[in-house]
């Protein structure tokens, strides 16, 4: 049996803990990506990657702060921060991504980033399995998704959809324009991002998608530019971490199926 091993922390560079997925801790990812800023990506296995940092093995030494959570990151200087939201203010002011502190501008990117946790946690999580069996059985069995959604309920289920119509005039309301503090993105655009580009991609809100933004253009030309901004990165994201399967359900339901020939044909479907 293996046993993971935490990764220490080298003095003078960022580190980030999270899991090998492009979930939560995904938009603190971009966020360096987009800055230019090098950071040592610790990818931890599921579940049990995070058991070396958590306070039991750690004691107060632990990175996770007594959260036993994560994303958590390390600055150069050795301060620990958790917490999704303070990680992405945290890091955005220190490396050029955030409006002045203490700023309208900051308290608005703030407000937008707990806005996008929010989805994050009420759209996303609560429409990814159900996603994912739809990838696996649109696959299998040639488009019959009438089967997964009786199994699993569809992905655009009431409640998820209804929290994301809610979300998005909050969202438009809140972008200066062209990003949500004015000219320059920041800390919140990518949180913005990658969120949003995740779950827009699900089957269901994929087929909404152009519904969805046609009220909000401040919103959609934000997902337009940060797409721009941040395709090179999701390509090496893609090749290196995904095995060029270019759409996160497709990768999950490629990790978690039991039905044989799916992972070689999604391979080389590469949607």
């Amino acid at each position: 049996m293996h046993i993971p091993t935490a990764v220490a922390h080298r003095p003078g560079s960022w580190r980030l803990l999270y899991f090998d997925a492009p979930n939560r801790g995904e938009q603190v990812r971009i966020l360096f990506a987009l800055a230019g800023t090098p950071f040592d990506d610790v990818r931890l296995k599921y579940p049990e990657g995070l058991n070396p940092y958590k306070k039991a093995a750690m004691g107060d030494a632990s990175p996770l702060l007594g959260t036993d959570l994560c994303p958590a990151v390390t600055a150069p200087d050795g301060t620990h921060c958790v917490e999704t939201s303070d990680i992405m203010r945290f890091v955005g002011a220190r490396v050029g991504w955030a409006p002045p502190e203490g700023s309208a501008a900051d308290a608005k990117a703030m407000e937008v980033v707990l806005e996008m946790q929010s989805v994050m946690n009420g759209v996303f999580y609560n429409s990814l399995r159900s996603a994912v069996v739809q990838r696996v059985f649109a696959q299998e069995f040639f488009g019959a998704l009438w089967l997964a959604r009786g199994l699993v309920g569809g992905v655009a289920d009431p409640e998820p959809m209804a929290k994301l119509e809610a979300a998005l005039p909050r969202l438009e309301a809140n972008i200066d324009g062209p990003y949500v503090a004015g000219a320059t993105p920041c800390y919140a655009d990518c949180s913005v991002f990658a969120i949003l580009r995740e779950v827009l991609d699900f089957d269901d809100f994929r087929k909404r998608r152009a519904a969805l933004l046609e009220p909000h253009p401040k919103l959609a030309a934000l997902l337009e530019a940060m797409e721009e901004k941040a395709a090179p990165y999701i390509d090496k994201r893609v090749e290196t971490h995904q095995m060029g399967i270019r759409r996160s359900t497709d990768l999950f339901a490629a990790m978690n199926t039991p039905l044989p020939g799916f992972l070689s044909r999604i391979k080389r479907t590469r949607e």
